[in-house]
């Protein structure tokens, strides 16, 4: 039996490294998300300040497998219901437009 796959798309930065971008994206979007299986670079750009880069910035698409069966951990328990994830970082942030826009 095939799977099916559910495509999510990101916004991340980082001041190291595009890499270090993907990296974020990544950890953010598996601490919500299982079964992801790759991560596709969209877009990358940079922020620069006295001609410096300051911010590598990354868009994302992110892969993962569409679960079939969902178990909670505790039938009925609201506990097992989590509180919603607030976004960090630069990229969502309303100072810069709330993405890349700036």
């Amino acid at each position: 039996m095939s799977t099916i796959k559910k495509v999510i798309e990101v916004l991340a930065s980082s001041d190291k490294s595009f890499e270090d971008a993907l990296q974020r994206a990544l950890n953010e979007a598996s601490t919500t998300v299982q079964g992801i299986k790759s991560i596709y670079i969209k877009d990358q750009s940079c922020r620069v300040r006295d001609n410096k880069i300051v911010e590598y910035r990354i868009t994302a698409k992110i892969s993962f497998e569409v679960m079939h069966r969902w178990e909670p951990t505790h039938a009925g328990s609201a506990a097992a219901a989590e509180a919603p994830h607030e976004p960090s970082g630069s990229a969502t942030s309303p100072e810069n437009g709330g993405g890349y826009s700036g």
